[in-house]
């Protein structure tokens, strides 16, 4: 790929709707993309949830995020001990999934991969 090529790839807006944008058309998409929280606030992260994002737009996949409906999974509360927490954050979580009818989630984060599918 030449650095032109590659220079407009990169400079693409990149186009990410919320389950909200989705269901205010009265449609839903084929996939939810769990951000998670290193990839929403860690700046290497970061660069993994853009191009998760560049790669579901490229292939014209149908897709959205929870945005400000998005939680921690969990996780680190379960791992240091806290399962009072973590029962918390994953009751809303299922909630908040349940309410859109998620069928699938796809996500760059292994903890949050671990702890959906678990």
């Amino acid at each position: 790929m030449s650095d032109i090529q590659q220079s407009t790839i990169n400079n693409l807006p990149l186009v990410v709707p919320t389950m909200a944008d989705y269901m205010a058309k009265g449609e839903s998409p084929e996939i939810l993309f769990w951000v998670g929280c290193a990839g929403s606030f860690d700046d290497r992260a970061k660069k993994i949830t853009k191009a998760i994002v560049k790669i579901l737009n490229h292939a014209n996949v149908k897709f959205a995020v929870l945005g400000t409906e998005e939680s921690c999974t969990g996780d680190p509360a379960k791992r240091a001990g806290n399962e009072f927490l973590f029962q918390m954050q994953a009751m809303t979580n299922i909630n908040v999934l349940n309410g859109y009818e998620v069928k699938r989630i796809v996500t760059g984060c292994p903890h949050c991969f671990n702890t959906l599918k678990n």
